[in-house]
Parts: C-alpha cells; sequence; structure tokens
C-alpha cells in the first residue's frame, strides 16, 4: 500500500509500506479523508519520530475485522489515535490524555496511509460509525473538535462566560463555535489578520484586532474575560493575553511552543487578579463522543472550517498550503 512518509526536515513522499492486517479485537479500514493537523506541521515535534507516517484525524471504512472486534466490514467510521487506561490516577482525575496508556498507543502506520490498522484497545474504546448524512469532511474534524471540548471545559466556559480567543485559525472558529455551544454570553475573537476576521464574525464573535484590554472591557460590559484561550505561539500574542483576563480568570494556551524555547511572560499583570495560567493536550473519548454529537445535530457549524481538498497523490501541496497559511484548515482525500 502507499503512505505519505515524513523524514524530517519538512520533507515528504509517498512509498510503499506493508499493508497491515487485523489481529484479534483489530479492524483495518481503507482511509476515505484525514485532515492536516497543526502538529503534522511542527517541525521540532515531528522530526525526532521520522521517518513517520503523520495524521490522527482518519476516516475510512472498514475492510478487516479481527476476531472480537465489535465492527463489521463496511462500516465507515472515525479512529481515534489515543486511549487511556481508564483505571490509572490520572484517568481517576479526568486527566486522560495524560495516561501512560494514551501515550503508547498508536494507530498503525498513521492517518495518511490508504489502509490502517486500529489496535484492539483502540477500537473496543473510541472508534466510531458515522451517521449516514455526515460527511467524510465532517468526520476528520471530530477530534480537533474534541481537543476543543476538553480544553474549554478544564477551563471552566459554561453558561454566562465571557470569552476571548487569540487567533482566528481553524482551531479558533472551532473554538467559537464550542463557547457558544457552552453557553458563553459573549465572545470577542482577536485576529491581526484582516482575511481572516470575516469567518469569525460570520459566526457571531466580536471581533478585534489586537490584545487590546480596553476595547475588551467595552466589548463585555466594562469587565475582562472570564476565560482567554491562546490558539497561536506568537510570543507577543501569548503575552498580550494576560492582560485580557479579568479577576480568577484563566489564560489557557492552546498552541505548543518548542521545548526550551523561552516566552516572556509579565507576570506581575496577573498576580494581584489570581489569573490561572493553563495548558491543554489532545482530547479523551468522553470528548470524542461529545464533538461526534456536537457535528451530527448541528450544534457545531462545520461549514467553512475546511477550505482545500487534495488528493493524496498530492500530499505534499496539502502540507504546503497548510505551512503557508494559503489554506485554513485541509483535508487529505483518498
Amino acid at each position: 500500500m502507499r503512505a505519505a512518509m515524513y523524514h524530517g526536515a519538512g520533507r515528504l513522499s509517498i512509498e510503499d509500506v506493508p499493508a497491515p492486517e487485523a489481529g484479534p479485537g483489530e479492524i483495518v479500514i481503507r482511509t476515505r479523508a484525514c485532515g492536516i493537523c497543526g502538529t503534522d506541521l511542527m517541525q521540532w515535534y515531528q522530526d525526532t519520530k521520522a521517518p513517520v507516517v503523520l495524521g490522527h484525524e482518519p476516516v475510512g471504512d472498514v475492510v478487516q475485522a479481527g476476531e472480537g472486534a465489535p465492527f463489521a466490514v463496511g462500516d465507515r467510521v472515525f479512529v481515534h489515535h489515543h486511549v487511556p487506561c481508564r483505571e490509572c490516577d490520572l484517568c481517576r482525575r479526568g486527566r486522560d490524555t495524560l495516561c501512560d496508556t494514551f501515550r503508547r498507543t498508536r494507530i498503525d502506520p498513521g492517518g495518511l496511509a490508504q489502509f490502517i490498522r486500529v489496535p484492539a484497545e483502540n477500537t473496543a474504546l473510541d472508534v466510531h460509525r458515522l451517521p449516514q448524512g455526515m460527511s467524510d469532511e465532517t468526520g476528520t474534524l471530530i477530534e480537533p473538535l474534541a481537543c476543543i471540548i476538553r480544553g474549554q471545559r478544564l477551563a471552566g466556559v459554561s453558561e454566562g462566560a465571557r470569552v476571548v480567543i487569540v487567533g482566528a485559525g481553524s482551531m479558533g472558529l472551532l473554538e467559537a463555535e464550542v463557547a457558544r455551544v457552552l453557553g458563553a454570553a459573549q465572545v470577542v475573537v482577536v485576529e491581526p489578520n484582516a482575511a481572516r476576521r470575516p469567518a469569525a464574525a460570520a459566526l457571531g464573535a466580536a471581533v478585534i484586532p489586537s490584545c487590546d484590554p480596553d476595547t475588551v472591557r467595552g466589548l463585555l460590559g466594562g469587565r475582562l474575560a472570564d476565560q482567554v484561550i491562546v490558539c497561536t505561539h506568537a510570543h507577543a500574542a501569548m503575552n498580550d493575553a494576560l492582560y485580557l483576563a479579568g479577576p480568577a480568570g484563566v489564560v489557557q494556551y492552546f498552541a505548543p511552543t518548542p521545548p526550551g524555547e523561552m516566552v516572556p511572560l509579565d507576570l506581575g499583570a496577573v498576580f494581584w487578579r489570581e489569573v490561572e495560567l493553563q495548558s491543554t493536550y489532545s482530547a479523551g473519548p468522553a470528548d470524542i463522543r461529545d464533538a461526534l454529537a456536537m457535528l451530527a445535530d448541528g450544534r457545531v457549524r462545520a461549514a467553512g472550517i475546511v477550505t482545500h481538498h487534495v488528493p493524496f497523490v498530492h500530499v505534499e501541496e496539502g502540507f504546503r498550503l497548510a505551512r503557508t497559511g494559503e489554506a485554513l484548515k485541509v483535508v487529505i482525500d483518498f
């Protein structure tokens, strides 16, 4: 079979690799589509794993079902690439994405391959049939949406919250949608790129060009935000977000920076307001189920998030579009 192999330093090539076989409790899917995630583009993150088949937002058809697997050949499914043990201390505390099993489990060889073997643990816990009316494109958004749902619940977004989102890329737009679904009273999106502002405004968010506290106060009835979610690793924005959080507010960093890269933060600006700084990583099974439900019943409006579809044979072009920012969100079609 063919797979898109990442070799490091941004180099990607389509290569022949052995086709997987389903063992007991496992399934093999024929990939229909797979989204490109921002983490797929992070050379500092992926180069340590190379050579590796990237991609973790796949939708496909079951073509093999091992003994005991709860799926049948022909089922169209979404596959989650990691699953927790549900038994360790971290899982019991609701931090299942930090579980050792979660970090160990992985689809084989990756989402950007013609066929994917799904381990028994993943098959049993976090593979889902897609509703008949759901498109493959929408199915590829389940995992990124689940990551946002987990993050916002960790940050405490709920009925009546005042939320500021820094960055209006594909994840920032989904952040705005989830905040609305969770009951936020007001959502403000900060986006310096004028070309990206209309999409956020179309979702009903107030859109401003910079992290200006006075402007935020004006939009939030004289208050600062309860939650500020930072969807960029730009250092200036990561610091400026601190000034947008009100007393006992939360600033959540959704986009990582490379290990060892120091970001100057004015912590004195938030000390007296007891602002909490958070990070959030990935999504657990409950988040995946909620994301699927929100997309299936239309609570989250997915139209416009994916801006480019690229055939698998031109996967390198898909990565170029994503890296340069020409595309908001790219889906690779098989």
